[in-house]
Parts: C-alpha cells; structure tokens; sequence
C-alpha cells in the first residue's frame, strides 16, 4: 500500500506470521491441536474469548489487526479511529458452509451462528468491538488487491477519522493471506 510503510501478515501457506519484521513461524505440530489460526492466535497471547465463535475470515482479519495495533508506535483514539478492510471472495468459503446447512429440505438445519458470518463486514465489527473504535467501519470486495484504490478509500476516510485500520484478508479453505497497517494523515503527506 504506501512503500517502506509498517504493516503486518499471515501467511498459512508460508505457515507465518510477521509484524514488526519479527517473523514467527507456525510449526505443524502447532496446526495440529487445531488450526492454522487458532495456533497463531495462541502463539499471540491473545484472549478474546469471542475469537472461538468467529469464522476463518473473521478471524484471519481480527489476527492480523491484532498485530498492527499491537506494534503501532502511537495512542489510536478509539473515538475517531476508523476499521477497513478488503478482499476479493468477500464471505464466500462461510456462505458455502450455510448454505450446506439449508440445502436438503429433509435435514434442514440454517445456523444462526454460521448465518451472521455470511456477512463480510463482521470483520471490521470485530475489531471495531475489540478495542472499542468508534470511526467509520467498512468492508469492500475488490477484484483485486488494488493498492491506489485502497490508499484511496483509507484517504477518504481519513476525512472523518484521526486514523484507519486498513486490511486485506484472502481466505479460501486451507489457504489464508491477510495484511494490516495503520495509516493516518500525515502517511499521505508528500
């Protein structure tokens, strides 16, 4: 997004994490307790018992938000912080799993809990929740991971907002990507 600009990744086909050039890698034996966010979740430290509830998507996003808030250098104000986040299949692999859930009318069983993750922005709700942020949240499904196009959207949000979240999340079953920084208005400054 912006050149030399800290950010964070997960990465499950590296089986990784980094953030603040700090990589960590997962070791199978790790994945094989549960999986590949859950052990990267335990490997954070972090407790957030609701992280058990959400799917892949949400999760993978909610990680790597973690580590960009984590490492960030300065105080975000939770009242004009802003959430983004980005990706191509929006909540794709859970509307999948629901739709298993409805398609046999003799064993219908629709989920509730698997239906409000049909929803691609819990992401940025998530993290909005979790550290309390009140600025402008949203989610947008791109074709492709377009950098001036997301530099563009943090831009406008940094309008309203002392400060964005701003991450791409790719996940599709057994293969998770996701990427955050932190941008404010002075990152867009020439």
């Amino acid at each position: 997004m912006i050149e030399n600009h800290p950010f964070s990744y997960i990465y499950e086909g590296n089986s990784e994490y980094c953030s603040e050039h700090k990589k960590v890698y997962i070791s199978p034996s790790q994945v094989a307790e549960s999986n590949f966010l859950t052990a990267v979740y335990r490997s954070l430290g972090c407790n957030y018992p609701k992280f058990f509830k959400m799917d892949d998507l949400s999760k993978a996003g909610f990680l790597v938000a973690e580590m960009a808030i984590g490492a960030y250098k300065k105080e975000l104000d939770p009242k004009t912080t802003g959430v983004v986040f980005f990706d191509r299949k929006a909540s794709l692999s859970t509307d999948c799993i629901f739709a298993k859930t409805i398609a046999d009318a003799d064993n219908f069983f629709p989920s509730p809990s698997v239906f409000v993750y049909t929803l691609p922005n819990i992401v940025s709700g998530e993290v909005c929740i979790r550290h309390g942020f009140q600025g402008e949240s949203a989610f947008y499904v791109l074709k492709e991971q377009d950098g001036n196009q997301i530099q563009n959207i943090c831009q406008d949000m940094l309008v309203s907002n002392s400060a964005v979240v701003c991450g791409w999340v790719d996940f599709v079953a057994g293969d998770v990507f996701a990427r955050a920084e932190i941008f404010t208005a002075e990152d867009f400054k020439s």
